[in-house]
């Protein structure tokens, strides 16, 4: 969700590297009433209309589209189509942006806001172009304004209230889920998703002590390593940073997934 305390971010300082920023993996408890979590409120005095947002996401969008960042996900993509068959995706779900008109009016969360749904939106756009099916989008961010809400279905992105979207998620969807926090990464990855999009198992592992014969709460992660292909997301003014693009390979047998307490045991 967006990069300020206001997520629920932490920064870690590693030697030899510069400071970056990582979801807190202890931030926030997943429940019913998450929407209703300290700092997860839409803002109450909105600045922006609709046309406001759909002009300055009209910009947005073209500088990203001409991005090299955009052109290295599309290769990515590209490569392991050129491999293998890409998995089937009929859904595909974005989740925690942050909202298009924050409540402390930041032009970088907003600006954040707008590039993250640009870039699901292009991913989506090109996967449904290189498969058969397509690929109903929803979106799901707790601080969205009504507005924000009208604002996603003219990018036909349907807005779904908190929790509601982990539960849409199943084998043929696609999860983009950037620099969310480890709770809320481990109830959508609850069943294996075709796609994954987000901070990968290398950048959890330097701030959850956990290994593959204990992979405690990291265990979906684990998982991912093993049935999906892994790609670097490449990055953009940190927004992208720590991404990783993870695609099932679809010759893998897809194992239920183990149920929190179980992954917790040592």
């Amino acid at each position: 969700m967006g990069g300020d305390s206001e997520g629920g971010w932490s920064q870690v300082k590693r030697k030899g590297r510069r400071l970056r920023h990582v979801p807190n993996a202890s931030a926030v408890t997943v429940n019913d009433e998450v929407s209703k979590a300290d700092g997860l409120r839409p803002n109450p005095s909105p600045e922006y209309s609709i046309n406001d947002l759909l002009q300055y996401h009209k910009k947005v969008k073209q500088k990203f589209d001409e991005s090299n960042c955009w052109l290295g996900v599309r290769e990515r993509i590209d490569s392991v189509a050129s491999k293998k068959k890409l998995p089937t995706i009929t859904k595909a779900i974005c989740l925690g942006t942050g909202p298009y008109d924050p409540a402390d009016g930041s032009s970088q969360a907003r600006r954040t806001a707008h590039v993250q749904t640009a870039a699901f939106c292009a991913v989506v756009d090109h996967l449904r172009a290189k498969g058969e099916q397509d690929i109903k989008c929803y979106i799901q961010e707790p601080r969205f304004t009504q507005v924000d809400k009208e604002f996603c279905a003219k990018l036909s992105l349907e807005a779904i209230d908190s929790p509601d979207g982990f539960y849409l998620i199943d084998q043929a969807t696609l999860v983009f889920a950037i620099h969310l926090e480890l709770e809320f990464c481990n109830l959508a990855l609850k069943v294996s998703p075709a796609a994954f999009i987000g901070t990968g198992l290398d950048e959890w592992l330097r701030v959850v002590d956990a290994s593959a014969e204990k992979p405690g709460p990291l265990i979906r992660f684990f998982e991912l390593e093993a049935t999906h292909h892994k790609s670097s997301f490449p990055d953009v003014d940190f927004i992208f940073s720590s991404t990783s693009i993870y695609l099932r390979n679809i010759d893998e047998n897809i194992s239920k997934a183990v149920e929190p307490e179980e992954s917790n045991s040592k």
